[in-house]
């Protein structure tokens, strides 16, 4: 059983992962994407470490074709490109076209702009202890 915080920090990170999905979905349609290829593209913003289909397909837990659909909608809308590595001309990079992801960024800027906020209100030790409960959690995920 869990104690009373345990509790109340469950049911908030419940709440949050409702309201990011669902926040998530209002986003993709602004955008005229479905959800996957938002948070797809979103991975590929805030991971500069995941450039290949394959790795997609190794973080995101998708199957290699499903990765292929998802990069075959993004790149004919412009969002990205694949290009063959220099190196390896067998390996496939995957590209962000900037311009173009800026409007998605600046839309996820506002929600970053509250957390900001949020933010200001508890200490550095405050939110490192959050920090390391998100971290952690989050790998349960």
């Amino acid at each position: 059983m869990s104690s009373p915080n345990g509790a109340r920090i469950q049911r908030a990170l419940r709440g949050a992962l409702v309201n990011a999905v669902l926040g998530n979905e209002r986003i993709a349609r602004e955008f005229d994407l479905l959800v996957t290829d938002l948070q797809t593209l979103h991975l590929l913003v805030l991971r500069d470490d995941v450039r290949t289909p394959k790795q997609l397909s190794q973080t995101t837990g998708l199957p290699t074709s499903t990765i292929t659909r998802v990069l075959d909608r993004l790149e004919a809308a412009g969002y990205l490109r694949r290009a063959h590595d220099p190196q390896d001309r067998r390996r496939i990079n995957i590209e962000l076209i900037p311009e173009k992801i800026a409007p998605i960024i600046n839309r996820y800027g506002q929600y970053t702009d509250t957390l900001d906020r949020t933010n200001a209100e508890f200490t550095e030790e405050e939110l490192g202890l959050v920090a390391r409960y998100l971290e952690q959690a989050s790998s349960t995920f």
